[in-house]
C-alpha cells in the first residue's frame, strides 16, 4: 500500500513531463508562411516562448522537492508560484497570438484558461503533500 503513493506521483510527473508551455503551443499553431509570422513583433514575441518551457520542466520537479524537503509549510508559496508562473505563460502565449497573424483569445476566455490552469496545479500540487510521511513536518 506504501508504494501506491510513489508511484503515483511518479506517473503524475512522467505524463505532466511531456507538456510544453502555452507559449509554445501557441507558436504550434501559427501558420509560419504568413506575413505576419516574420514581421518584428512576432518575432520579438516568439524570442522568449523557451523562457516558458523551462519554467514549465523546472517547476514539476522542484515544487515537489521544495514541499518535500520544507515541508506542508511550502505549499501555498510553491502553488502560488506555479499559478504566476502559469498566467505569465497564458499572457506570453496571448501576445504572441495576437503579433503573429492568429485570432488571440479575448480577456474572459484568458482569465478561465488560467484559472483552469491554476485549478489543475492546485490538484495535481494536492499529490506532493500527500506523498511527505506522516510525522515529518517539522
Amino acid at each position: 500500500m506504501h508504494c501506491v503513493k510513489p508511484a503515483l506521483l511518479l506517473m503524475v510527473t512522467l505524463l505532466l513531463g511531456g507538456c510544453a508551455s502555452q507559449s509554445s503551443k501557441a507558436i504550434a499553431k501559427l501558420d509560419s508562411a504568413s506575413p505576419a509570422f516574420s514581421s518584428a513583433p512576432c518575432e520579438s514575441a516568439r524570442q522568449h516562448a523557451w523562457l516558458h518551457d523551462e519554467a514549465q520542466k523546472n517547476k514539476l520537479w522542484a515544487g515537489p522537492s521544495v514541499i518535500f524537503l520544507a515541508g506542508p509549510v511550502a505549499v501555498i508559496p510553491v502553488l502560488a508560484t506555479s499559478i504566476g508562473l502559469n498566467s505569465a505563460d497564458h499572457l506570453q502565449a496571448n501576445d504572441i497570438t495576437k503579433h503573429c497573424g492568429g485570432q488571440p483569445l479575448t480577456p474572459n476566455e484568458l482569465t478561465q484558461n488560467i484559472a483552469l490552469d491554476a485549478t489543475l496545479s492546485v490538484a495535481v500540487g494536492g499529490i506532493a503533500p500527500a506523498m511527505l510521511p506522516k510525522g515529518s513536518a517539522p
